[in-house]
């Protein structure tokens, strides 16, 4: 049995169609995993420069303070730990301040990935 005339040119067209968005989809799915691998060393870098962070601020602290207390002598004891402690408690609220506001300011994840799933469905909209 033939073919009707123009058979061929459609199934060429829907293969070629199918072959692109495959790509395409192909593409934006490299984009996201890499986006993925950049973020997932992004949070072990900040996990471990805050850990060190925070044990060697601990340390130190504990060992200067240490150092005060014994340098004051028994009379002073008292009022310079209170201080110290209110010293410290003042340094840990700005602490947790500026972590919020680093953790607010930071750019959405997959942002990329996601202005390309944007740009493709506004190229593909017929209405536009």
């Amino acid at each position: 049995m033939a073919e009707k005339p123009g058979t061929r040119g459609i199934l060429e067209s829907v293969r070629s169609f199918g072959h692109r968005g495959v790509g395409m989809v192909q593409n934006r799915l490299g984009l996201f995993a890499v986006e993925l691998e950049e973020q997932k060393l992004r949070f072990i870098r900040l996990l471990i420069l805050t850990a060190a962070a925070i044990f060697l601020g601990n340390t130190a602290l504990l060992v200067i303070s240490a150092a005060i207390v014994v340098i004051v002598g028994e009379h002073a004891r008292l009022g310079v730990l209170i201080a110290l402690c209110v010293i410290y408690l003042a340094g840990a609220i700005w602490a947790a301040l500026a972590l919020r506001n680093e953790l607010r300011s930071a750019p959405p994840a997959f942002e990329s990935s996601l202005a390309e799933l944007k740009k493709d469905t506004e190229w593909l909209d017929p209405r536009s």
